[in-house]
């Protein structure tokens, strides 16, 4: 019989599993009902409380630490601000500090990353949008203190929380295809896991409804995914393909990138061509049109990313290996195919 885990006890009392943490550590906020229904609980099934979790969680040092990329004014670009802002708002709540830290040529080279956990200077590091050649990142291997955020490596377990780039896709490319599309190009950022999750995925969709894959030819998004690439990505598209009639950005930068290099050809959006992106930044609703796109919800994959790291460190829970729902928002940007 397996061993009986805090997220046992709190399913059976119906609290939260830091109620169930409080208790156990004899916290005075705790109502006397409530602390006697949790320790009748923790005897009956003869729960055992991780010990070297607990032991941890007395020395910590109140701060976790958030790395980015090493990418050209970084903290000044929307999708890492989304996520980093989820990430301090839950982290002040709970009392911790926040690190930010750059994956710079040193930083990689000194393997800073683990000596902030070695020498206990953070209870647990965040590592926001990884790319394929942060492969250093395997050495946290069997390092529970440690969440790849929007981002994973495939055959390692290593901790990851994401949202679900390969629904984002099937959701995307169901939209167009609906809307009578059977010609579409794709923007893809193909140096993470998640970009090529959500590439194959789009593709695979539409072969699924009866498109060939030369129906959905793809270019290269670039490296920072941003509106340039996708104003040149676009651009490359259109004129080896000019028989397309929607164009899908791996994400909403490159998709306002399309529309702007639509917008320089007098391309009309979407009478001409539909385009669409992914992560709902808020530049999305205020484009011209308006940017149909999947919403991803980054702040709160920042908050949910904090709550998951400091249940790890308080060994409330032991791993994350989480996938996040997505939802379609139609605006003004996508319509019926044009007839020829």
């Amino acid at each position: 019989m397996a061993k009986p885990t805090i997220k046992d006890i709190a399913k059976e009392c119906n609290v939260s599993l830091s109620t169930v943490s409080l208790v156990l550590n004899n916290n005075p906020r705790i109502s006397e009902k409530t602390r006697t229904k949790v320790l009748e609980a923790v005897a009956r099934h003869g729960y055992q409380p991780n010990v070297h979790a607990r032991g941890l969680a007395s020395r910590s040092s109140q701060a976790i630490s958030v790395v980015v990329p090493n990418v050209n004014h970084i903290f000044a670009d929307i999708y890492f601000g989304e996520i980093v802002s989820g990430i301090y708002e839950r982290a002040s709540d709970q009392g911790y500090k926040v690190l930010l830290d750059i994956a710079n040529k040193q930083f990689i080279q000194t393997k800073e990353y683990l000596s902030l956990l070695k020498s206990k200077r953070v209870d647990g590091l965040l590592f926001i949008a990884a790319s394929l050649k942060d492969d250093y990142l395997k050495d946290f291997v069997g390092e529970p203190c440690f969440i790849s955020v929007n981002h994973y490596f495939p055959d390692t377990e290593l901790n990851y929380i994401a949202v679900d780039y390969e629904d984002s896709a099937r959701q995307a490319a169901n939209h167009l295809m609906e809307l009578g599309h059977k010609k579409i190009g794709l923007i893809a950022g193909t140096n993470t896991y998640t970009g090529l999750a959500l590439r194959d995925a789009f593709i695979k969709e539409c072969v699924s409804h009866g498109l060939s894959e030369s129906d959905v030819p793809w270019v290269e998004g670039g490296d920072r995914w941003s509106q340039e690439e996708g104003y040149e990505a676009a651009g490359k598209l259109l004129k080896d393909h000019p028989d397309i009639t929607a164009v899908m950005g791996g994400n909403d930068r490159l998709a306002i990138g399309a529309m702007a290099y639509a917008a320089s050809q007098d391309i009309d959006v979407p009478g001409q061509l539909s385009v669409m992106g992914v992560d709902d930044i808020p530049a999305a609703r205020f484009s011209n049109p308006s940017l149909t796109t999947v919403q991803h919800r980054l702040y709160d994959l920042g908050v949910l990313a904090c709550e998951r790291l400091i249940n790890i460190f308080k060994g409330e829970i032991g791993q994350c290996h989480e996938v996040l729902p997505v939802d379609l928002v139609v605006r003004e940007s996508t319509g019926p195919a044009k007839t020829a």
